[in-house]
């Protein structure tokens, strides 16, 4: 016979001493059972709650960790390699949005610098009186004395840094509230969301007036909106300038459906303030007040008119 016949396996006579492709199967068989066993016992075990199988728990956890402590560590250059990959990948995605954003920025940048450059020509054409230029003064909060009644906060700030009542007050997320208060040395900042707190402000793009009311909760709530106000929650919310407290144009934050109330979500974080910035802005209302006093004496000089005294210990008669 071929010696390429005598060693086909096929054609080549069975060893009697070596296992049946049958027996082979059920030894198989019988070891996916016991693996299968073991492993519905151990899942039963780690179910129990007893104190002997913590305490197995525990004694093998402590008998495997040298060991995957081993198995790991030549794994952890790969871990890290892979990680450090990761977040190249990432700040590679994040610098092309960057990217395509600052195009978009430079694009409204120079928009709006044209849209500046027009409104200047057309102000000058028209006289416009400017608006009042604004310095600020950068404070510490250091003490919320509100209440459950006061939503208020003590600034380590006060008359000796040029502070007024009536201040408004930012951070960097937007407006806070204003001055009501200011000491020697310390001011009493009276926040948005404080029930004597009220703000006339202007909302979306349609500039819709209203009045945001304070009440000493979280999302103050908007108010004396006209019965035809088109207002949707998202829309952004800011100062309108009317009646000379704050000026126009502050952010405060975004409209909220409440499900029975239109309120405000505040931008700024009154629960975490650490720093805030005063802006010196002069009421103009209190400023024609103080013309009208210095103005009136002179009136009445001028029609000779004399300011009555009163006797001692006695009272003005007409």
């Amino acid at each position: 016979m071929p010696r390429i016949l005598r060693d086909d396996p096929f054609l080549r006579r069975r060893n009697p001493d070596e296992p049946s492709l049958a027996v082979s199967r059920g030894h198989n068989a019988a070891v996916l059972a016991t693996c299968m066993l073991i492993s519905v016992g151990l899942l039963a075990l780690s179910r129990l709650d007893h104190s002997l199988v913590r305490a197995g728990r525990g004694v093998l956890a402590e008998a495997g960790a040298p060991l995957l402590a081993a198995v790991m560590t030549p794994f952890q250059p790969v871990q890290s390699g892979v990680r450090t990959l990761t977040g190249l990948l990432d700040v590679q995605r994040e610098a092309t949005t960057l990217r395509e954003e600052n195009q978009r920025l430079k694009g409204w940048e120079a928009r709006a610098k044209e849209l500046e450059r027009r409104m200047q020509q057309l102000e000058e054409v028209a006289r416009v009186v400017p608006e009042q230029r604004m310095t600020f003064s950068t404070a510490r909060v250091i003490a919320d004395t509100g209440g459950p009644f006061a939503r208020v906060a003590l600034l380590d700030a006060g008359r000796e840094n040029g502070f007024k009542n009536g201040f408004p007050v930012i951070n960097v997320n937007g407006l806070v509230g204003r001055i009501a208060s200011s000491g020697k040395r310390s001011s009493r900042l009276l926040m948005l969301n404080d029930l004597n707190s009220r703000v006339p402000v202007y909302i979306g793009a349609n500039s819709v007036r209203a009045i945001m009311l304070g009440d000493n909760g979280p999302l103050p709530k908007l108010a004396h909106l006209a019965a035809d106000a088109r207002v949707e929650p998202g829309d952004d919310v800011v100062t309108s300038g009317v009646g000379g407290v704050f000026p126009r144009g502050l952010r405060i934050g975004t409209v909220v459906d409440t499900g029975n109330q239109l309120r405000v979500e505040l931008l700024a974080r009154l629960d975490r303030l650490e720093y805030v910035s005063v802006l010196f802005f002069d009421n103009p209302g209190n400023a024609f007040a103080d013309d009208e006093l210095i103005a009136a004496p002179r009136s009445n000089r001028r029609r000779g008119a004399q300011t009555p005294v009163a006797p001692a210990g006695g009272s003005i008669t007409q």
